[in-house]
């Protein structure tokens, strides 16, 4: 027989309690059973423990020894048996993810995949956000993480960028400047714009082409949104946009083109977390999109199917 947990357990109980009724309720044990314990202890250790009377019980010089170590090392066995349980709590449970004009992207499918690979047991919730959430449902704490595109305010969130894209002007067919190759960002600011109603104003510059438009207010074309509201209000000649390449990429529309632009400042997709959320699964999440990332054939920016 060797020493058991459940034998310095028992030890600590009547070393504290110095009295066997006592330390035999706290450990949910009959008071004969403790005994035996402590008796089985007392022959492995080759020392008695305890002084025992039918008035009092004392520790014995080995039991105040082994008294002096003990605790500490059950603290020990019992703070790795948590983390231990923290860990396989981390491979279940629900994880709630965001997605920004993302779902498009080939890149998301291969990431929810390979994240669903290595914890089998988490339960993705996934949800597409409008364009006046450009944190994926984050800052209202809706989801954990959010594939996202940037820039947005991003106070109280962790960010990491995955992929830079540039943007590409979006144009109905008979736009008078359909017919270019190539545009500058001045071709558009002069041209209505789609606009998205409360949206971040860090997202609504950027998307807007503000730094291009020397204060000049933006025209308003069509207030939109999302991505099906923006391609409508482009066929219908309403409005241009300003898109992400790899989302207009390959548009089944005969009566919307898409041209490089010279001067616009690329876009880039993020995955984002709030920095005070402790779910290892959301640090998970993003540690496998950039494992994804980090892969030779993720080096260019993701393309539409």
């Amino acid at each position: 027989m060797s020493v058991e947990l459940r034998h310095l357990r028992s030890f600590v109980a009547v070393a504290e309690e110095l009295n066997f009724t006592r330390a035999a309720a706290r450990v949910h044990l009959a008071q004969q059973a403790l005994s035996t314990q402590i008796s089985q202890l007392e022959q492995l250790v080759g020392a008695r423990l305890f002084n025992r009377t039918t008035r009092k019980v004392e520790l014995t010089a080995a039991g105040h020894a082994l008294l002096e170590r003990i605790p500490a090392l059950l603290e020990g066995i019992d703070g790795a048996l948590a983390a231990a349980a923290s860990a396989g709590r981390s491979e279940t449970g629900a994880l709630g993810v965001g997605l920004l004009a993302t779902a498009p992207l080939d890149f998301t499918p291969r990431l929810l995949r390979a994240f669903a690979e290595a914890r089998p047991g988490v339960s993705l919730s996934i949800r597409n956000y409008p364009f006046d959430d450009p944190s994926g449902g984050l800052h209202d704490h809706r989801t954990d993480v959010a594939l996202v595109w940037m820039p947005f305010t991003t106070d109280g969130l962790v960010c990491e960028p995955l992929f830079e894209d540039p943007r590409m002007a979006v144009l109905a067919a008979d736009h008078p400047l359909a017919g270019r190759a190539e545009l500058e960002a001045s071709d558009l600011v002069n041209e209505p714009i789609v606009w998205v109603h409360d949206m971040d104003p860090v997202a609504r510059d950027f998307w807007t082409l503000t730094d291009h438009r020397a204060d000049e207010p933006a025209q308003i074309g069509a207030r939109v949104t999302g991505f099906e509201d923006l391609f409508a209000a482009i066929r219908a000649g309403r409005a241009v946009a300003a898109c992400p390449s790899s989302v207009v990429a390959g548009l089944p529309f005969a009566d919307v083109v898409v041209r490089p632009v010279r001067d616009l400042e690329p876009a880039w997709v993020a995955v984002c977390r709030r920095a005070d959320d402790e779910n290892p699964s959301a640090n998970a999440f993003v540690q496998t999109a950039i494992a994804l990332r980090d892969e030779p054939d993720c080096a260019e920016p993701p393309k539409t199917s």
